[in-house]
């Protein structure tokens, strides 16, 4: 790992010839100490016949002269270590049982999802699979929840809003010494708990294109979890959600970027932090300059024991979870028609008492912001995907000039076309894609004080990951359109007109898939917002009265395999859903998979659909809508008012259709009349 020592040092980087990452001459620095090449993460290869070519590095040990954890000579005691595995042994045994109890919930969903599969709507372009072939990088740079900063002012502010504890004039003696660089183009990379890295370029070009490089790299890593499809991982994530919440921290976060242990581990030091602060920021001595400095260091070696721990405490309840899995899975599939039953009458019970109550809410505090938040979603994404349509017709008509200008028409395809292949990884060039979606926080900003969401961070990692796949996808498809329609001759004209013809076909599945994605991105992403603003803000009013259910369960469930709080939360995430898809104007109520488990949909929708009559929910946005949570209404009252309104609206359908059959009886009369004067 790129300066994770007990000194952090910088790196000073070789002169590249443009943004494709050819080397050219190398002006090596003279290294104070000892040098050695590092070759940095590529988050995917490209494909063999089309090497993608990067400077090295020069790793220079001399340790800068800043902040970040120099002359700190003591180590952490035994005691001190004892402590940091203990609060991470508790972090453990509170997370235990929602693993436990996540996966018997994705278990069931898994099976119910086998009894009746949820269709959905194929891509039309090929789904490109470089990641399943088992290529490797050759080596990596662990960058998982680093921040990429390109200015001292920047890092300073960073350093500022995460530690303002030592805000004062010492920060003036740090920025000195901030610029004490080998060059004059730094690059900061910070973490809330990891060692910070600072990386030294020759050129502002090389500076460009490696925060480029890095950025991938740490986006690729950060959202390791949320590109695998499997139900263990959304059983894990699941769980850290439903553990955080019983603390009362709602809503995605940085913390859920990387790997399970890095996830649990940032858990620890997010609960650990506060009581660092408040018991060994007073004990810190030396000079205010230099307290800094001790503090980062103590965080930095914290968090290497605390995710040492973790790491040997989560393989543990990884085992745990599969010897458990393997049994639920066989008494699920055994008496599934039995659990099915009972969930049923779960169902209706807690849509009977609680359902209106989320209602109230969903109404009164999130419709109202539904339409404005769905817009400042789609406009950056759009702006992503045009800019990444226009990159890709670009890339294929300098491929189709490139051809069209040789006469060996066979062979040139084959090599241009394999220089396609690396358009994808090309950080540099599909940059300016990614740089489109990073207006989310802005456009957005708006709602961070008024529902607590700092996930916009996680939202444009989604975004960028989703251009990405498209862009991966269009290529690979191309290329595959192009070997399967491959003429017999191999003329010049004939493949002129089959490049022509391929391009066409595959900017309109393009166009297709990316109208889809941007539908399922801003989907995703309202839930993200506004389902945890509804579970914390209904919590004090549904969550006490969740115990009361208890009877509705088989009395012979003795491994738990129906939950009252996970139904629940299913019942809150088809409501919300339910407003979202109104929202995007779809019919659909099965929410897609975001960071929330799948709920079984089919459960919820039982309800009657009359097409002659308003649905008497939609009638509820005409009435006062309470103001706070504490003025919704009862159950009794809720009910009763769902009651008298469904049956004015059925007084007045039959009204209607009483009417309807008196004008339908008198044309019959008329049309007879006509017929027996004619």
């Amino acid at each position: 790992m790129i300066g994770c020592s007990d000194r952090c040092w910088g790196i000073v980087l070789p002169r590249t010839s443009g943004d494709q990452g050819v080397p050219g001459e190398n002006h090596w620095e003279q290294p104070a100490r000892e040098q050695r090449l590092v070759t940095p993460y590529h988050p995917r290869p490209p494909p063999p016949l089309s090497p993608f070519p990067l400077p090295a590095l020069c790793a220079i040990w001399t340790p800068l002269p800043t902040a970040m954890g120099l002359n700190f000579s003591t180590q952490l005691d035994q005691r001190m270590r004892d402590y940091l595995k203990g609060r991470a042994d508790i972090l453990l045994n509170d997370i235990r049982p929602h693993c436990r109890g996540q996966n018997i919930a994705a278990i069931l969903n898994k099976v119910w999802n086998e009894v009746e599969p949820r269709p959905s709507q194929a891509p039309q372009l090929l789904r490109n699979k470089a990641e399943q072939r088992g290529l490797k990088p050759e080596d990596t740079v662990l960058l998982s929840g680093f921040v990429v900063l390109t200015s001292v002012t920047e890092y300073t502010e960073i350093l500022q809003r995460t530690w303002p504890h030592f805000n004062g004039v010492a920060d003036n003696y740090w920025k000195d010494q901030y610029t004490n660089c080998p060059t004059d183009h730094p690059l900061f990379l910070w973490h809330p708990y990891r060692p910070h890295l600072i990386l030294c370029f020759h050129t502002a070009d090389d500076l460009r294109y490696w925060s480029a490089l890095l950025a991938d790299g740490i986006r690729h890593l950060n959202t390791v979890l949320f590109r695998k499809d499997s139900f263990e991982v959304r059983a894990f994530l699941e769980a850290v959600r439903v553990c955080r919440m019983q603390k009362g921290q709602y809503g995605i976060c940085d913390l859920y970027f990387g790997s399970e242990t890095e996830i649990l581990s940032n858990m620890v030091m997010e609960d650990l932090c506060p009581v660092l602060e408040s018991q060994l920021l007073p004990h810190i001595r030396g000079p205010e300059s230099k307290r800094k400095q001790t503090w980062l260091k103590m965080i930095g070696e914290m968090y290497a024991v605390v995710e040492m721990h973790v790491s040997e405490g989560f393989q543990a309840l990884l085992r745990e979870n599969e010897e458990q899995s393997l049994q639920l899975e066989k008494k699920i599939r055994s008496d599934f028609n039995q659990i099915l039953t009972s969930k049923k009458q779960l169902v209706a019970k807690l849509q009977e008492s609680l359902g209106e109550r989320v209602r109230w809410c969903c109404e009164a505090q999130v419709r109202p912001h539904l339409e404005s938040a769905r817009d400042r979603l789609a406009d950056p994404m759009n702006a992503g995907l045009e800019e990444t349509r226009r990159l890709f017709s670009e890339e294929v008509n300098r491929v189709i000039s490139v051809v069209k200008s040789t006469e060996q028409s066979s062979s040139s395809l084959a090599e241009v076309c394999s220089q396609l292949q690396a358009l994808p990884y090309q950080s540099a060039h599909v940059q300016h894609c990614y740089k489109k979606t990073e207006t989310l926080e802005q456009s957005l900003g708006e709602l961070e004080p008024r529902f607590s969401f700092t996930g916009f961070r996680f939202l444009t990692h989604r975004a960028q990951n989703i251009i990405q796949q498209l862009l991966e996808d269009a290529v690979y498809t191309f290329q595959h359109l192009l070997v399967s329609t491959q003429p017999a001759t191999g003329l010049s004209a004939e493949v002129s007109q089959r490049l022509d013809n391929t391009q066409v076909r595959v900017l309109k599945k393009l166009d297709s898939d990316s109208t889809a994605v941007r539908r399922q991105f801003v989907r995703d992403s309202l839930l993200e917002i506004f389902l945890p603003y509804v579970l914390k803000t209904v919590e004090p009013i549904c969550k006490p009265e969740l115990p009361m259910y208890e009877g509705c369960l088989c009395t012979d469930d003795d491994d738990g395999l129906i939950q009252i709080e996970s139904t629940y939360n299913e019942l809150v995430l088809h409501i919300v859903s339910e407003e979202i898809n109104k929202a995007m104007k779809e019919t659909s109520t099965q929410p897609s998979y975001s960071l929330y488990n799948e709920s079984m949909g089919g459960l919820w929708n039982n309800e009657a659909q009359l097409g002659i009559a308003e649905d008497p929910r939609t009638s509820l946005a005409k009435v006062t809508l309470p103001a706070s949570p504490e003025e919704l209404p009862e159950p009794a009252s809720a009910v009763g008012l769902l009651t008298a309104l469904e049956n004015s609206k059925l007084s007045e359908v039959q009204d209607e259709w009483q009417c309807l059959q008196k004008n339908l009886d008198v044309a019959n009369q008329a049309s007879d009349e006509s017929k027996s004067a004619e």
